[in-house]
């Protein structure tokens, strides 16, 4: 997962950057977060930096990079609770 900073200007909560693979990832406000791929250093930085990230994101990421929904997947991936008691399989072996 990318490591994101705090933004919170012009509806963008946060954004991180993965140099090596490439990656921007962008959490706004309405709780979506997309991940923009093959965004270039110098890109990624100018945006991470920018006074008006909100702008740049809408003049040159969003027009520029195809986006990937990962607000939907990080739902998915979080872990389902477990059931607490005594597991079926132990109380036929244990007779209970």
């Amino acid at each position: 997962m990318v490591k994101r900073k705090p933004i919170h200007r012009g509806g963008i909560v946060s954004a991180g950057y993965d140099p090596v693979r490439g990656f921007l990832d962008i959490e706004f406000d309405t709780k979506r977060v997309l991940r923009y791929e093959d965004v270039g250093q110098a890109i990624a930085e100018r945006f991470l930096t920018s006074a008006e990230p909100a702008a740049y994101y809408h003049d040159v990421i969003a027009e520029e990079y195809t986006a990937n929904e990962l607000s939907a997947t990080a739902l998915k991936e979080v872990e389902k609770p477990v059931k607490k008691g005594i597991p079926e399989e132990l109380k036929k072996l244990f007779g209970e």
